[in-house]
């Protein structure tokens, strides 16, 4: 089925409902509409739960909800104003939709495109609105402020952080939606905060209650365009998820499929909208300095106008539904990963009906033993498929939290709630990469570039003092291997970093972050040495060794390479960590053995031809002294002749263990050197000559080993390898006849 356009809806549409597929009545104003409606219950033989606060008169517009807001008076203002009476009452007695009417399609437009300066001007003809709220707000933030220049003026700053973070998130999720969502982003920006705020923020949820279930049904009836009972077989009570934004039930429809029906809080997008302006005006004020003694290290303004947009675009249900099949689309192929399907003749721009999940919350333990799953199996494919959205192809989930997360009977990881997305340019995921390469090299003074490339900071900023911050924390955390290292440990050491310096990190960057330390989180609570990057380094590896886009292998040569020489041991890593990726496919290493031969790897060949030299050196070497020991009788003889060089024994061994891998994947193909000098050693003739042998048993076996082979800078390896090879040989000559001499000195005076 098709899903429905994003274009704005035509003067004879519905308001918000995204889609004219149906006939609709003329719209009503919507609090009138369902106080009119809520008599008649879609569902007859179900009885409607009266116990949420406000029943329907919270509903009423006119004198009821002008009622509404006078209850206010005998009742706390802060808490009223959370109840369902407040919110409804407090829109409605402002008649917002009536004074406003343009306000319904302008927040559709928000969501395409969110104009600040747009949506300022029309709210700014309802100052009452605006300074109801304004007092609201002020109400709240004003005190916490003041708590702060108090604590600042009496020394107590640090003493009382605590305290203060934990005030800090009572009061935003008092403050409603908006300023639960603007608490939750803050808790993922450690440029802004200091950890302990980060740590109290996090925890932050929502605080409204459901809303009653006429006012759902109505709304459902309104943007389908049917009565409920027309459209489904079965629908719940009562909602099995709340949340900020709206409540999802449990349906069926008349086809037999079993749904969730999403459907959002009515006046939600109208609360926002004028919060929004709020908060920009209360950013711009902190941003121009003016709050005492306080000062900012970076702008505010800009973070409220992204979250704002990305608020602005969760309400509209249809984005959400194309979201869910855009990341089908990216991510369904993986194995064990499921999204849910989405019924577009039952969606809108406030209600999305969508396949039912049946599965269970990876934080319900109980439950997960119950049924036989493994938490941490599932977090491994959520790491998986996390590195997938923020390194491949960069569109990622941007509200991570457990309940979005749900572990499925048969093994699926099964995501949900697609209204916030984001996306990571390609240059940051390749440069996210290069920074991880710099930090495992200990290259602070390169981590500090990588933040210019990942727009960190502007260029115009003096990184030098940074390196040594980085130093201080990195070096103690890298002493262990990556298997081991703690990935929120390492996310709170940076983040200190991050708050000290100024930066400005990107909101996929902070979400990103945010989603594999809550992966780590749930699997900590199964198993706690449970390591995120031991698991998600594998899938690194693989990136790195099969991936040939240029950054990538820009990459690759920084990490195998220091000072110059090739480590070995850092390939080694890579090709065993690799092979532990689900997706994992040995043939794809000849394009990086292709790379290697190509022009724009020639900074890497020379060291690589060094160790090479080397273990062809010390193999000859070791058969060599092998054959002298024979002959002489003795091994101390052979070893004085043949002294073994300190990093003979580790050459010698990487070598056997390289000519054994050859030998495996190559079947009869075994390039064995036989040396005609001195004791066996090899000359450079025999290198071009086992060279040769090994190209003419290629042609015939493995042509592409042959093209490989009979490239430019194969040859060029080869050549430079046998003479690098003669010159080892020359010195191990001269030390044999120095020491042949000496020995027979020896022999002679005895």
């Amino acid at each position: 089925m098709r899903a429905p356009s994003k274009e704005l809806p035509s003067a004879g549409a519905i308001p918000g409902s995204g889609t004219a597929t149906r006939p609709t009545r003329a719209v009503r104003s919507g609090a009138g509409w369902y106080a009119r409606q809520g008599a008649r219950r879609p569902f007859g033989s179900w009885n409607s739960d009266r116990s949420t606060a406000g029943g329907m008169s919270c509903c009423a517009a006119g004198p009821e909800g002008a009622a509404g807001v006078a209850r206010a008076r005998e009742a706390d203002a802060d808490e009223w104003f959370f109840t369902e009476t407040g919110q409804k009452g407090w829109v409605e007695a402002m008649e917002i939709d009536t004074l406003t009417p343009e306000l319904p399609k302008l927040l559709v437009e928000m969501g395409i495109e969110y104009d600040p300066e747009k949506l300022a001007k029309t709210l700014e003809r309802r100052k009452v609105v605006l300074y109801s709220r304004a007092a609201q707000v002020a109400a709240s933030l004003g005190t916490f402020f003041a708590k702060l220049a108090r604590d600042y003026a009496t020394g107590r700053f640090e003493a009382h952080m605590k305290k203060r973070a934990d005030e800090l998130s009572s009061i935003l999720g008092k403050l409603g939606p908006s300023f639960v969502k603007i608490g939750q982003a803050l808790s993922a920006r450690p440029d802004l905060l200091p950890k302990v705020y980060l740590d109290s923020l996090s925890q932050l949820q929502d605080q409204l209650p459901a809303f009653p279930r006429e006012i759902a049904m109505a709304l459902i009836q309104e943007d389908l365009g049917s009565p409920v009972e027309e459209l489904f077989a079965e629908l719940s009570e009562r909602p099995v998820a709340a949340a900020s934004l709206g409540q999802v039930y449990r349906g069926r429809l008349k086809t037999g499929e079993e749904v969730a029906v999403k459907v959002q809080r009515p006046s939600i997008g109208e609360t926002i909208a004028l919060d929004m302006v709020l908060l920009r005006r209360l950013m711009g004020v902190i941003d121009s300095n003016q709050i005492g003694s306080f000062k900012v290290s970076q702008p505010l303004v800009p973070f409220v106008d992204e979250l704002a947009s990305k608020l602005f675009a969760e309400l509209d249900y249809v984005q959400e539904g194309h979201n869910c099949e855009k990341f089908q689309e990216l991510y369904g192929g993986m194995d064990r990963v499921k999204t849910p399907t989405i019924h577009w003749d039952y969606s809108a721009r406030r209600v999305l009906t969508m396949e039912w999940i049946d599965g269970i919350k990876m934080t319900d333990t109980a439950a997960m033993a119950a049924a036989g799953l493994n938490v941490l199996d599932f977090v491994d494919v959520g790491v998986e498929c996390a590195l997938r959205q923020l390194l491949e192809h960069g569109f990622f989930h941007a509200d991570p939290h457990p309940g979005n997360l749900l572990a499925m009977r048969n093994g699926d990881l099964a995501y949900l709630d697609f209204g916030m997305m984001s996306t990571a340019p390609q240059d940051a995921r390749y440069a996210i990469i290069a920074h991880i390469v710099h930090l495992v090299n200990r290259d602070y003074a390169a981590m500090c570039e990588d933040y210019y490339a990942l727009k960190f900071m502007d260029r115009s900023v003096d990184t030098s003092p940074i390196a040594p911050a980085l130093a201080a924390f990195f070096d103690n955390v890298l002493d262990k291997t990556v298997a081991q290292l703690n990935f929120k440990a390492i996310v709170d050491g940076l983040g200190e970093v991050l708050f000290e310096f100024p930066f400005q990190v990107p909101s996929y960057y902070a979400l990103i972050l945010r989603s594999l330390t809550v992966l780590e989180g749930l699997a900590l609570q199964t198993d706690p040495e449970y390591k995120l990057l031991g698991r998600a380094y594998p899938y690194m590896a693989r990136r790195l060794l099969t991936d040939p886009v240029p950054e990538l292998r820009s990459s690759f040569e920084d990490l195998v390479l220091q000072d110059g020489q090739f480590r070995w041991n850092r390939l080694e890593n890579l090709l065993r960590e690799s092979s532990k990726s689900t997706d994992f496919d040995a043939s794809q290493l000849w394009l990086l053995a292709e790379w290697m031969v190509s022009p724009t790897a020639e900074g890497l060949r020379d060291p690589l031809v060094t160790e090479l030299s080397r273990i062809v050196d010390a193999m000859a070497a070791t058969d060599a002294r092998k054959r002298l020991a024979e002959r002489l009788g003795s091994d101390e003889s052979a070893a004085a002749l043949l002294p073994e060089g300190p990093r003979e024994r580790m050459s010698r061994e990487r070598g056997e263990a390289l000519v054994g891998a050859i030998a495996r994947r190559m079947g009869r193909l075994s390039p064995k050197l036989q040396g005609s000098g001195p004791l066996g050693l090899p000359l450079p003739k025999d290198i071009q000559q086992a060279q040769e042998a090994v190209t003419n048993q290629v042609q015939n076996t493995a042509p592409r080993l042959y093209r490989l082979l009979t490239q430019p800078g194969a040859v060029d390896m080869v050549g430079k390898l046998a003479s690098q090879v003669g010159r080892r040989f020359a010195a191990r000559s001269i030390k044999f006849v120095l020491g042949s001499r000496e020995l027979q000195s020896e022999s002679g005076s005895s």
